[in-house]
């Protein structure tokens, strides 16, 4: 590993957007129903869990540090796309929880 410092800021980043997502979970009212899909009505038609619906995010940042651990191509520069999941995460915790003002 060429950027061990790189590797563990990359690694608390992932973790971070984890934990955040395990928090959103456990915050969320009722049932937690997701739509996925609309008719051509434009009604919901088809649902998911919630906490399907807020792992997708973290579920895609461990992917990629994934792959980068597989290629060992940790670097500082590639901690901004972690940054921007965890940034989304935070804002689909803010929302989901019903924390915005309006």
């Amino acid at each position: 590993m060429r950027n061990r410092s790189a590797a563990v800021l990359n690694a608390l980043l992932v973790a971070l957007i984890f934990a955040i997502a395990f928090w959103t979970i456990g915050g969320l009212p009722g049932a937690g129903q997701v739509a996925i899909h609309w008719g051509p009505d434009n009604r919901a038609d088809a649902w998911i869990g919630g906490s399907a619906a807020y792992l997708v995010n973290p579920l895609t940042a461990l992917v990629i540090w994934f792959l980068f651990s597989m290629l060992g191509t940790f670097h500082v520069r590639f901690s901004s796309i972690f940054l921007i999941q965890l940034a989304l995460q935070l804002l689909i915790a803010i929302h989901a929880l019903g924390l915005l003002p309006f």
